[in-house]
Formats: C-alpha cells, sequence, structure tokens
C-alpha cells in the first residue's frame, strides 16, 4: 500500500527494472525504422504518479488527472503524503538518492518497466508514452534513472500523447506538468465521442474516463500511419466496441 512508504519490494522493483531495460533493447530493435509505443492500465496510478513526481522534487501538488469528472487532488495528495512521511521515518536519517527505492516506497509496478523500456528503447528507435499525467511521471522516473545509474538514453527520440480530454481537462493541469517535469513533449489527439451513438463513449465527453490503454497514442499513430482523422478513428473504435457487446451478449 503506498500511504504504508513499502508498496513493493525492493528486490521486486530491481528485477522489473532488469527486465525493462532488457524487453526495451528488444522491442526497440524491432521498431527502428519507427517508433514503439508503451502504453499502461493502472488502478489508482494517478495517486502514485504523484507520490512519484513529489518523491522526485517536483511540486506537483494538484496537477495529476483522475477518472472522476472532477480530479480528486485532497484524497490523492493525502495519501501520497502520507506514504512519503512513512518513507522518511523508515529511513532514518539518510534519504537514498536510488529511484528504485522510492519506487519500492510508494511507486507501482508499471513504473519502473516502462521507465526501463524507454530508457533502452530510445537507444534503437522513436518512443510514443501513450497516456497521461502518469506517463509524464515515468519519464521523470526515466530521467531520474539515467542520470544516478549512468543508462545511455536518447531523450530527443520521446514524446507523451494522450488525449484532448486529459489534456483539456480543466480541473488538472496537464500542460503545466508536461511544463514542470520539462524536456518532453507533449501531444495530444482531438479524437471525440460527441457524435457517437454509444452511451459509454458518450461518458469521455462527460468527462470521465478521459484515456485509455494507451487511447490516445493509439488514435496520434493512426493518423501518423494511416493518416486517419475523427471520422475513420470513431468509426474503428465503434467497431470494436460493438464486437465486445455481441461477445458478452452470448
Amino acid at each position: 500500500c503506498v500511504s504504508t512508504g513499502q508498496a513493493l519490494p525492493y528486490t521486486r522493483v530491481d528485477e522489473l527494472f532488469r527486465q525493462g531495460l532488457g524487453w526495451g533493447h528488444r522491442l526497440g530493435q524491432e521498431a527502428h525504422t519507427g517508433y514503439l509505443i508503451l502504453g499502461e492500465c493502472v488502478v489508482g496510478g494517478t495517486t502514485t504518479a504523484l507520490a512519484l513526481l513529489l518523491g522526485l522534487g517536483l511540486p506537483a501538488q494538484d496537477k495529476v488527472g483522475s477518472s472522476h469528472s472532477a480530479c480528486n487532488h485532497a484524497q490523492k495528495q493525502a495519501i501520497a503524503t502520507q506514504g512519503l512521511i512513512r518513507w522518511k521515518q523508515l529511513q532514518g536519517e539518510t534519504i537514498s538518492p536510488d529511484p528504485l527505492d522510492l519506487v519500492a516506497a510508494i511507486g507501482d509496478p508499471m513504473q519502473v518497466v516502462v521507465a526501463a523500456m524507454m530508457l533502452t528503447a530510445s537507444c534503437h528507435s522513436g518512443v510514443l508514452l501513450a497516456g497521461g499525467t502518469q506517463m509524464l511521471a515515468v519519464y521523470a522516473l526515466a530521467r531520474a534513472l539515467a542520470n544516478y545509474y549512468h543508462i545511455p538514453w536518447q531523450p530527443e527520440r520521446i514524446v507523451v500523447g494522450t488525449t484532448r480530454w486529459v489534456a483539456e481537462d480543466s480541473t488538472c493541469d496537464t500542460v503545466g506538468l508536461a511544463k514542470l517535469v520539462s524536456e518532453v513533449p507533449l501531444l495530444a489527439t482531438q479524437l471525440s465521442f460527441a457524435e457517437s451513438c454509444h452511451v459509454p463513449l458518450q461518458r469521455y465527453e462527460a468527462g470521465y474516463v478521459k484515456e485509455g490503454v494507451a487511447a490516445g497514442g493509439c488514435a496520434i499513430a493512426a493518423h501518423l500511419y494511416q493518416n486517419w482523422h475523427q471520422p475513420q478513428i470513431l468509426k474503428a473504435v465503434e467497431t470494436l466496441l460493438e464486437l465486445w457487446l455481441r461477445q458478452q451478449a452470448v
């Protein structure tokens, strides 16, 4: 639990880090003529993102996103602060400078895996971190890991790509967070579900969900790869949703 300051065993974090470095090399080499899309799906991930950003020394209060229509900043801040205080108490007088220790204290498994993959993949190909404020936290972690462990990487090959629902959410500050993290471009697709006939998709326009498993990044990639625009992407998404609904009805 994040609030305990002991979210993950260090040995597990270290193993995930090493696995991520290896997978980044392999997948980056396979995508060497293009770019690699890295997405995520983490329950409570914006809370661990906030804790990670704060632990890295970035004043990210009231900036991370949420699947709620209005971001629950106070709840996230309370959990993140409690976890960081508890971690520092457990550390004693000397706080470890190792970013992996910070992840073990208040992070989640996705963060260290994707950060490691991003670093090594960038030496072979472009990398699109598909997500919102969680991926900005991953970028900040990756940079800290590269500095601490002297890992070669190519930051100019990396971008963060999200949806307009995240980028335009007035109850958080994704653009401000990107500027705070600095040195990483932030892209946002203009995808809209306003004309969808499906209620679950319409909920995006009411301020719920806002992202998905690499949703923004995949929409960006569809445009770059096939020059798809709003009509084609909406049709593809609705087709997949309708297929899933039929499968659930069987």
